[in-house]
């Protein structure tokens, strides 16, 4: 906040966007009127470091004016590892820290309780100092210079402040005054225990770049570059120029976007449709780079390398997402901007007014530290995460998996969903959904059995949902001789001397099985409900037709009516056509439905809906779902979906179950309701104990001991959602 506000003051500066998880700004300014080191310059006078990132170094463009700060790297495999050793440092070193602080601390009990050791005092003294040395060291670089210099305290200056205070009495006790009355052993259990939470959250915010390094790593490394008859020299990816021929081979990524010169094949182009069929392509096709190539080779001529790849776009509009999520400014945060200064300033009337009533620097010191030590945030500090952890615990107990904590805090508000169709309410495979027949009888049955032999030879996904059909209607599959399958059009194969055809009308036409107008008719009327059709003959005669459909979940209608009864509105986004959508949307009872759309579609229609001040939640499990689920307020990833889905979005449902969403709902009010609570008593402790400690009738080991007390409570607190139970 302090950057983004210092940044903006300066003159020719458009935007500053700040993502905290990834430790990156994107800064747009004329570069006439201010240059990227005055900028830099300004960050560092706002009290952080930060450094230009290498010009083409990411996976970004820059623009002339537009700029990207943060670690420095070569290219992006080599920056993510660069970024990724040092957060991983810095993660080790604060889990030293930790480390360091607890067996300190717990030498500190034992000498104050159990051991007798000559000069205990100083020893205690030793030991404290080297913790807040070591451990409490940052709270102490972070929270002294804003506050001096810039008048800026923050929670770490309220706990540096406390803690020192605390340590410096019992210094002052121990070695001077040569009393025992100590509270050592609290400054360092407050140090130790807010360095554990900085090194949970630094855990947590570790993984939240990892979906960009996942995006880039999908993509080809090495291309086969044709340069002449038949021969090919193996180039990296860098090196493809536009219009180079490119040769790839069986079941390989497609190097970059380009259109196929010579060759047919099919397409797995899941990855960037959510489309589960995949597509067939054929001379003058489009093709994707990173979607992968079926069983055939082809040759294709780039078109769209580097930069201008749907891969880099797709990565570029996860970044703009993840950059333009501001996480929750935390209501603690907030008030410790005006908690701090007021604590401070009843600390140094409380000191004044004792001393000018005694005028003795003992009695004026002691109720100061009181009230110091009482209103440590420990509690506040506490408050939200706390329940967060507690919640994503059972939430992960529940088969629902919380990525970022903030989430837990927000679901509740959500007023829209947007779904993906494929794999989110849908199971993601095609199904037989009708089998017609002119055969009656037994004959049902021999002519299941012939089509599911032959197809059991096609490696085509359609072919494997027939087979499954055939497994159900438990007919036994027979040697099929002469299967030959062509791409995009059908298998053929012969059974007991009998050609056995399976496929699209067009196949058949050209093998002269004549058609029958009755069983088009049904075909067409499938077909309009959104269904693949496939016809089949045997020994040259039309013998039926088979339909098939991505179907719907078991649970997904029971889902949407618990969302309508929360008063949520329903969308579905799918890039399939707008019949199959509507016939999905019509069944599960959807409200509203967008077919024909592409990733960064979604992305707009989710934008869109956040300008109109929806809250919105996007459910997907795709690849072509990750700039949407980092876009919503909030991105639920359906866990039977890939990788990048579950990256980019904020909460895994484990099952791939939209129910769990709705629990996600109920635990994340539950949630919120605790934190409301804990966050309610950690305040009565500092409004009623502060009074009290200034007044003098708090001892600071009470106040310290009350403090600690307010910690446990709403430890306490936190652990009753264990008993959470889903409605």
């Amino acid at each position: 906040m302090h950057i983004e506000n210092d940044v903006k003051k300066l003159p020719g500066v458009h935007t500053i966007a700040v993502n905290f998880a990834s430790e990156k700004a994107e800064v747009s300014f004329d570069p006439e009127k201010v240059s990227l080191d005055e900028i830099i310059q300004q960050i560092k006078k706002t009290g952080y470091t930060a450094s230009a990132q290498d010009e083409g170094s990411d996976d970004e463009g820059s623009h002339d004016h537009h700029h990207h700060m943060g670690a420095k790297g070569m290219d992006p495999e080599d920056h993510s590892a660069h970024s990724g050793a040092e957060s991983n440092r810095e993660i080790t070193t604060k889990l030293y820290k930790v480390v360091f602080g607890a067996l300190a601390s717990i030498v500190l009990v034992l000498i104050d309780f159990v051991l007798t050791i000559p000069n205990e005092g100083v020893v205690m003294f030793v030991i404290t100092l080297a913790i807040l040395l070591y451990t409490a060291r940052d709270f102490y670089t972070k929270g002294i210079p804003p506050f001096v210099l810039r008048g800026r305290p923050n929670m770490d200056t309220l706990v540096s402040l406390g803690v020192s205070a605390a340590f410096l009495y019992s210094g002052y006790n121990v070695l001077i005054a040569g009393i025992h009355e100590n509270y050592f052993m609290d400054a360092a259990i407050i140090a130790t225990l807010i360095m554990l939470g900085r090194y949970l959250e630094a855990k947590a915010k570790g993984s939240a770049s990892e979906a960009i390094k996942k995006l880039l790593s999908l993509g080809a490394k090495m291309a086969h570059k044709v340069i002449g008859e038949n021969r090919t020299e193996e180039i990296s990816i860098n090196d493809v120029q536009k219009g180079d021929s490119l040769l790839v081979k069986p079941g390989e990524k497609i190097p970059v976007d380009g259109a196929i010169i010579e060759g047919e094949t099919t397409i797995d182009e899941s990855m960037v449709t959510g489309e589960s069929i995949p597509v067939d392509k054929k001379v003058g096709d489009k093709v994707i780079g990173a979607t992968l190539n079926g069983n055939m080779s082809f040759t294709i001529k780039a078109e769209k390398i580097g930069k201008e790849t749907m891969l880099a776009q797709m990565v570029k509009l996860v970044e703009q997402a993840q950059m333009s999520k501001a996480p929750i400014q935390k209501l603690v945060d907030k008030i410790s901007n005006y908690f701090v200064w007021v604590v401070v300033a009843i600390a140094l009337v409380t000191f004044a007014s004792w001393y000018y009533v005694t005028g003795d620097f003992n009695s004026a010191i002691i109720p100061t530290v009181a009230v110091l030590i009482i209103a440590c945030p420990c509690a506040l500090g506490l408050a939200t995460p706390i329940s967060v952890v507690v919640g994503s615990g059972k939430g992960a107990s529940m088969g629902i998996l919380l990525k970022k904590a903030e989430s837990l805090e927000k679901i509740h508000k959500i007023t829209t969903i947007c779904f993906d169709k494929t794999g989110t309410i849908t199971e993601g495979k095609p199904k037989v959904t009708d089998f017609i027949t002119s055969e009656t009888g037994g004959d049902e049955k021999k002519i299941l059995q012939y089509i599911a032999s032959i197809e059991s030879k096609s490696e085509h996904p359609l072919a494997h949902a027939v087979v499954e059909y055939g497994t159900t209607m438990e007919v036994d599959v027979l040697q099929a001789e002469k299967v030959a399958a062509v791409t995009g059009k059908g298998v053929t194969g012969m059974i007991d001397g009998k050609e056995v055809i399976v496929g699209k009308i067009d196949f058949l036409t050209e093998k002269n099985v004549r058609g029958n107008d009755e069983l088009k008719e049904k075909a067409h009327d499938l077909e309009k409900e959104g269904k693949t059709v496939l016809y089949f003959s045997v020994a040259g005669l039309l013998k039926g037709i088979l339909a098939l459909q991505d179907v719907e979940k078991e649970s997904s209608k029971h889902a949407i009516e618990l969302l309508h009864k929360r008063g949520i509105r329903t969308v579905m986004m799918t890039g399939d056509n707008e019949a199959v959508g509507r016939a999905i949307a019509a069944k599960v009872g959807i409200d509203e439905v967008l077919a024909g759309v592409s990733p960064e579609d979604k992305t707009n229609k989710i934008k869109e809906l956040k300008e109109q001040g929806e809250f919105v939640a996007m459910v997907g499990d795709g690849i072509n779902d990750a700039p949407a689920l980092a876009t919503a307020d909030v991105g639920i990833a359906m866990g039977t979906g890939t990788d990048i889905a579950i990256e980019s979005g904020d909460l895994v449902v484990v099952k791939g179950d939209l129910l769990k969403a709705v629990e996600a709902m109920e635990l994340s009010q539950a949630t919120l309701r605790n934190i409301k609570q804990n966050l309610f008593w950690a305040f009565i402790y500092n409004l009623v104990g502060i009074p009290i400690a200034a007044l003098g009738l708090l001892s600071p080991i009470f106040s310290a001991g009350a403090m600690g007390f307010s910690s446990v409570s709403v430890v306490l607190n936190a652990l009753r959602l264990k008993r959470f139970k889903a409605r």
